[in-house]
């Protein structure tokens, strides 16, 4: 169940990846401007979501945490129940061992599915977009966590590797 507000922890992709997704999504917008996406903070895979109140756990734990730049691949674009367009990436153990170390689904109760969201919208309109959009599977880097505060968002912590 969504809260007024909640926490996420995500791994943000590289500065070139951040460039080649913010064009795509930017031709998304040219023909489709009335997403729900959220805008204005990094291209990422969200690892959990937190109650406001482990803030400062959060803060705790990720001051002390180290981990390194990995990579991994952007394979194709695939949908959630065709509201939300996302590019779908690899699985490498780096990433799972991310998502184990800040394991937490507070906002919406779902099971982890690691993506990189490009679009929200209607049924129609991604089913349009997953038509339309030539999509090449790109090789991206992690390069830093973040933490945010959602809704509106806000950058609590970030950290780069």
């Amino acid at each position: 169940m969504k809260q007024k507000k909640f926490l996420t922890l995500y791994a943000v992709l590289d500065e070139a990846t951040q460039e080649k997704l913010t064009q795509l999504q930017n031709e998304i917008i040219k023909h489709y401007p009335k997403g729900t996406q959220t805008m204005g903070i990094p291209f990422h895979i969200s690892l959990g979501s937190f109650p406001v109140d482990k803030k400062e756990e959060l803060l705790k734990r990720l001051s002390s945490y180290s981990a390194n730049s990995f990579s991994l691949q952007l394979t194709k674009l695939n949908h959630f129940d065709k509201h939300v367009l996302f590019a779908e990436p690899t699985m490498p153990a780096s990433l799972v061992r991310l998502h184990h170390d800040f394991e937490g689904n507070y906002s919406d109760g779902f099971d982890w599915c690691p993506h990189v969201t490009l679009y929200c919208g209607t049924e129609e309109e991604v089913e349009a977009l997953l038509h339309q959009l030539k999509f090449q599977p790109m090789k991206t880097s992690v390069v830093g966590l973040e933490l945010g505060e959602f809704f509106p968002p806000l950058i609590l912590w970030n950290t780069t590797f």
